[in-house]
């Protein structure tokens, strides 16, 4: 039995190396997933604590694999593009890769809000809105 093909939206950032590890990221979810597009990058402050800006960038693509294993997937892209669990608890985030959207069911909900992912999102055609609460 084949598995259904769902829309995934993936939130990007990195403060430091920001460029690099995002374009890594990049790579990988190209790998990862089927017809991946991406938004253009923007630079935003940090938001709870004190870091060089992040660079932050929106994926959207499609998998035929469950909710699990895509964030799975999402987690090993993280250790692959330089993810330290220590440095990001003081701070230095190499990359981080948060799954927004599997299908239907969003994930990450208070970010959704955040005036760096409406412009992302608009940008990438996706309204900011819940359509659950519309």
């Amino acid at each position: 039995m084949k598995s259904k093909r769902v829309k995934v939206v993936i939130a990007l950032g990195s403060n430091v190396q920001q460029q690099y590890h995002i374009d890594f990221a990049k790579i990988c979810l190209e790998a990862t997933f089927d017809d991946m597009t991406f938004s253009k990058s923007i630079w935003t402050n940090p938001i709870g604590l004190s870091s060089d800006k992040f660079l932050n960038v929106l994926g959207v693509g499609y998998t035929n694999v469950n909710q699990e294993r895509t964030v799975q997937a999402l987690k090993n892209i993280e250790r692959k593009c330089g993810r330290k669990v220590a440095a990001s608890r003081k701070g230095v985030i190499a990359i981080d890769v948060d799954l927004m959207l599997f299908d239907t069911e969003r994930f990450h909900e208070q970010d959704w809000n955040r005036g760096y992912m409406k412009r992302l999102l608009s940008q990438m055609g996706i309204s900011s809105k819940n359509e659950a609460d519309a």
